[in-house]
């Protein structure tokens, strides 16, 4: 690669970075609680109730052991993780087609997955970057590092398994003899990250937890619980199905050839389903961005009704870009807003490190802010699908009693969403056991009442 390439692609990363830090982000609270709580001592699934699997996590909690706890390493991690994956889709775009058509998908990418809401470290975002380097590897027919990287995304999030049709439609490409060989190495390339796992599950002592919390609740029961699913209206539905336009005219160019694409890419957006939000789509987002170079490379051999189409989507594109540009530039960062900042402030100057705090209804990534952790093992989301199994309520009421928080950090329930849902048992007793002692831009603190 000639020296002016490098320059290029550096340019590149520097303006993807420069829009990651001056467009809003989204710090997710569970992103800074969860390692956060694992870096002191805390295990997930035993002590932390987590429906998702944990490959992300516990990366995360190794990287703020080291660098501490806070928004700015959180997202540092994230932008990390978006600038390498702007690298890998390089080189792989570079190696299975062409430069032009490798710098022109990392720029859409760049577009795409703030589009989608990529501004912020979810499993989605960790999946599809294992998802992706699958994809690699299945173009080049090595399926056992396939199986390995799929195996990877697996373990980093369950909807990894909808990448099993593209990569079977792969295998299905050859001979039934062929077919059976590939899906052996790929199952040999399975077989040691799922081993590792496993083992790594007995020797924490937390397999039956991890069976509990992420099988047999995050993919039998959570789906389909009573709140959980979020279908889009016709508007979202319509931005979000806008991009993925472009494999129409990309079909019509190249016929059948490339569709595989259009395969990986809908196998990336099912994780969107059962609760819809854009940020489900980042695993898709790879392929979308391929198929968009694709797409720009060669506009001269479209025919007129596909130039017609083109000019179309371009608008499109430049419609729905600007407006989300001019939405999230300088909106700095969600779930640490100012009234967060304040709260975080008013906690730390009334607890030392280590204290026992208890948040009812509102962001806990408070814990992790101000260095404190919550009165009850294992910590739960304050979600009815989660609180209203079996027994939950009880252990949690056990925990305050047990470990009494120095302070109850309250936000008012309101009448309808997520935010509205009471946990009478939990509830009843923090009612009967703490007063409000002061207010911090809406948010109730509480103290012990005196006997």
């Amino acid at each position: 690669m000639k020296r002016k390439h490098y320059i290029f692609l550096i340019g590149i990363l520097l303006t993807h970075l420069l829009l990651l830090i001056f467009l809003k982000s989204t710090a997710w609270p569970e992103m800074s609680l969860w390692p956060y709580l694992m870096t002191k001592g805390w295990l997930p699934y035993r002590d932390i109730a987590i429906a998702h699997t944990p490959l992300m996590l516990f990366n995360l909690a190794i990287f703020l052991k080291i660098f501490g706890t806070g928004i700015l390493q959180l997202k540092i991690f994230t932008w990390l993780l978006i600038l390498s994956l702007d690298g890998i889709i390089f080189v792989i775009v570079r190696k299975l087609w062409n430069i032009k058509t490798a710098f022109l998908s990392v720029m859409a990418y760049g577009l795409w997955m703030l589009f989608y809401d990529g501004n912020g470290l979810w499993f989605d975002l960790y999946m599809g970057f294992m998802a992706f380097l699958s994809f690699y590897f299945a173009k080049k027919k090595n399926w056992f590092w396939t199986g390995i990287f799929w195996a990877l995304a697996f373990i980093s999030k369950q909807t990894a398994v909808w990448f099993l049709i593209p990569i079977g439609l792969e295998m299905a490409s050859g001979k039934w003899l062929m077919i059976k060989r590939s899906a052996g190495k790929f199952f040999l390339g399975v077989l040691p990250v799922a081993t590792i796992f496993t083992i790594g599950m007995l020797v924490m002592g937390i397999l039956p937890n991890f069976w509990n919390w992420s099988v047999k609740f995050g993919v039998f029961t959570l789906p389909g619980a009573v709140g959980q699913i979020q279908s889009p209206g016709l508007r979202n539905f319509v931005v979000a199905a806008f991009p993925l336009l472009v494999f129409v005219p990309l079909f019509l160019k190249f016929k059948t050839r490339n569709l595989d694409l259009l395969f990986w890419a809908a196998a990336g957006t099912l994780g969107s389903y059962p609760r819809f939000e854009f940020f489900h789509f980042q695993p898709a987002v790879p392929f979308l961005a391929i198929a968009t170079g694709l797409f720009l490379i060669d506009s001269k051999i479209y025919k007129k009704f596909t130039k017609v189409f083109a000019v179309l989507y371009i608008i499109g594109v430049v419609y729905l870009s600007t407006g989300y540009f001019i939405r999230n530039v300088g909106e700095g960062t969600r779930f640490y807003e100012a009234d967060v900042e304040s709260v975080v402030l008013y906690i730390k100057y009334n607890t030392d490190p280590g204290d026992r705090i208890f948040v009812v209804n509102w962001w806990d990534n408070l814990y992790a802010l101000t260095d404190t952790l919550p009165s009850t093992i294992p910590w739960v989301p304050q979600l009815s699908w989660y609180l209203e199994r079996p027994g939950i309520q009880e252990k949690m009421v056990e925990g305050l009693k047990e470990n009494p928080p120095e302070l109850i950090i309250f936000n008012p329930y309101t009448d309808f969403g997520l935010s509205a849902y009471v946990p009478e048992k939990v509830y009843n007793y923090i009612t009967e056991n703490y007063k409000i002692f002061q207010k911090v831009d809406g948010v109730e603190i509480l103290v012990q009442r005196q006997p």
